[in-house]
């Protein structure tokens, strides 16, 4: 007769194995090797197959911690629409899983009997005595076995103790999941991070700056176009809409609004948040020569460049394209640097101990300074 090995992958399951591993103890442990009446030789290299799975296991609970800190703040992921909250995270611990059963398959009574025909085979975890099956306390208790046992108990105690963890973990993150769909606010938030971080990587969006003239509609636009409302948008699409679609649903929904506010592309991928900014910049641009930026030889001068993209707001990793944005609108007479002595400026600043609000606040004098000029 064969046992089952088949693990059912949904939330309950997940409980059951977890109640059961808590459970753990020497007598149970004792049973199952007396159910199967090991040989010295035969525990020795039950010994080292536990130990391998606990190496594995330690990849995959840590690889699974790293995993949970940021699914859980991402709206969307590459882990979605094919599997339920509980699948998912099956699938992220296999070798545990994998551990699990053959730990619990090695502890059954070995059976040569046939089942009845339409009879399902029962599980291990229903059968050995480390889940639910009967077993017979050891009068003489673990003390009594030689070292061999005794190191097979304490590494398959660290075995499922480990196990226990990385399932509870498990439990917990689709604990979680249920609980931000049920909070708005939480729910925004996070909808409104990943789209801010998505809006701040200048490698996201590489490809996808030129916009055509009629923006298409993807099915996550559609979809956001028919909900009720924002709130019923954002509990339907949590954790079910994948990064690439994701990412081209923002690129779109923000060249909307930027088209609908007078920019242009590539000013709503530089101030995506702030497009009341864009006015002020086109202006300094255009006035830039009013301002005391000429640096030698009919050139513009790199502090004052540096100073002017400091106080544009942008984020660091948006500088270089900022400035090449700056380059094509300038119309001024002054000679724009190429951008590795803006670079350069841009390190000696940092090392000089300017910060990036100081030169910011710098450009603003030299700013204001011109508009009065102008008012005269």
């Amino acid at each position: 007769m064969r046992y089952s090995t088949i693990v059912e992958k949904d939330d309950k399951t997940l409980l059951e194995i977890i109640d059961m591993l808590e459970q753990f103890e020497k007598d149970k442990f004792i049973a199952g090797l007396q159910m199967r009446h090991y040989s010295l030789f035969q525990i020795e290299q039950t010994l080292d197959m536990v130990r391998s799975y606990q190496a594995r296991m330690n990849i995959e609970s840590r690889a699974l911690v790293n995993f949970s800190e940021s699914f859980i703040q991402q709206f969307a992921t590459d882990n979605n629409k094919c599997f339920k909250e509980a699948q998912r995270y099956f699938n992220r611990i296999r070798s545990t899983l994998c551990a699990l059963k053959k730990v619990f398959q090695m502890t059954c009574h070995k059976s040569m009997a046939q089942l009845p025909e339409g009879t399902e085979n029962p599980s291990v975890f229903e059968r050995s005595p480390l889940g639910k099956g009967a077993y017979m306390v050891d009068m003489y208790g673990l003390a009594s076995y030689n070292d061999v046992v005794q190191h097979l108990y304490h590494e398959m105690e660290t075995l499922l103790t480990t196990a226990t963890t990385i399932l509870s973990l498990c439990h917990q993150m689709i604990e979680n999941e249920a609980m931000i769909r049920e909070d708005t606010d939480l729910l925004k938030s996070i909808y409104l991070n990943s789209c801010q971080q998505l809006m701040g990587s200048v490698r996201e969006y590489a490809g996808l700056m030129e916009a055509p003239e009629q923006l298409p509609e993807t099915e996550l636009n559609k979809r956001r176009r028919k909900a009720r409302s924002m709130d019923d948008f954002l509990k339907a699409e949590y954790h079910n809409v994948a990064k690439q679609e994701f990412k081209k649903y923002v690129w779109l929904e923000a060249v909307r609004q930027g088209r609908n506010d007078g920019l242009t592309e590539e000013e709503t991928f530089l101030w995506p948040n702030n497009h009341e900014k864009v006015q002020a910049v086109r202006w300094a641009i255009e006035n830039f020569d009013m301002m005391d930026v000429e640096g030698q030889l009919g050139k513009l001068d790199s502090v004052s460049m540096v100073c002017f993209l400091k106080w544009c707001g942008v984020e660091r990793a948006k500088e270089k394209r900022l400035y090449q944005y700056f380059c094509d609108t300038y119309k001024g007479r002054l000679q724009p640097l190429v951008w590795s002595s803006i670079s350069k400026e841009r390190k000696e600043q940092r090392e000089r101990g300017v910060t990036d609000r100081g030169a910011a606040a710098t450009f603003q004098r030299m700013l204001d300074a011109a508009s009065e000029l102008l008012a005269v």
